[in-house]
């Protein structure tokens, strides 16, 4: 009987109580809103980034379509007026 006192005693001071338990708890919570606000400004930062190829792909889209056009113009007028 003694044995199976001093083993409950043993295993007492290594199980956590409530208290634990609940700081635990809110330690958790605040590591999960950190990584809340970490992962909506990487989303807004993605954002921005998409934003931004979304402007500069259409500016290159521009200038091929103006390019191309002016260089098909050249072409009629040298093939009216030249030859």
């Amino acid at each position: 009987m003694q044995l199976r006192v001093t083993k409950l005693e043993a295993v007492m001071a290594t199980v956590a109580t409530r208290e634990d338990l609940a700081r635990l708890e809110v330690k958790l919570h605040q590591e999960i809103s950190a990584i809340q606000r970490d992962v909506s400004g990487i989303r807004r930062d993605i954002n921005r980034i998409h934003q931004a190829v979304n402007a500069q792909t259409w500016k290159i889209l521009l200038t091929l379509i103006y390019t191309s056009t002016l260089l098909v113009s050249v072409t009629y007028y040298f093939a009216k007026n030249v030859g």
